[in-house]
């Protein structure tokens, strides 16, 4: 995948993409943030003003991202503004992917076992037409806060603090930065 531009071959089914051109992990979500006037994922400032264009709602996801993808964890709020950055040291390569409509072909996603896919949410899981693959490994805090995965591939509870609290945070990072 690459960034979306409008030479951009990028399927249909994706209306935004920002972050690394070579991520090792991507997150899938269901709504594209209003994204500012002028707006540079690669700009310094990107994700404040990410976060001051969508309020708190932005600053969780980007918060949580922060914490699953940062090196060190207690160094999450130093890694936070630099998230898009191409070559960062202190966190791994990441993109986010707004998914709009189904994606047909999501069993592609599997053909690098190098990039993680982090499918955001049911709603956003509903997107994907999986044949082939099985999510059927469980990381569970209870019934309501799961992770269904087979690697690379993860199923989460959207980017919130209520369902994606900081142990679950703690159960998945491991497998995130096993070879990173």
């Amino acid at each position: 995948m690459k960034m979306l531009d409008e030479n951009s071959s990028t399927p249909e089914s994706i209306s935004h993409y920002f972050g690394a051109s070579t991520p090792k992990i991507i997150f899938y979500l269901p709504s594209a943030p209003i994204i500012p006037k002028h707006w540079l994922a690669i700009n310094e400032q990107a994700i404040a003003q990410l976060i001051h264009a969508n309020g708190n709602h932005w600053r969780k996801i980007m918060v949580i991202i922060s914490k699953l993808v940062c090196k060190e964890f207690s160094d999450w709020r130093k890694v936070q503004p630099s998230l898009f950055q191409q070559n960062s040291a202190a966190h791994v390569p990441l993109a986010i992917v707004i998914v709009h409509d189904s994606f047909e072909k999501a069993d592609d996603l599997a053909l690098d076992p190098n990039i993680m896919h982090i499918i955001c949410g049911k709603n956003t899981f509903s997107r994907f037409t999986f044949e082939n693959i099985k999510l059927d490994q469980n990381l569970s805090l209870n019934e309501k806060q799961t992770i269904q995965y087979h690697h690379p591939i993860f199923l989460t509870p959207y980017l919130d603090y209520r369902q994606f609290p900081n142990a679950l945070i703690a159960l998945l990072r491991p497998l995130l930065h096993q070879n990173n």
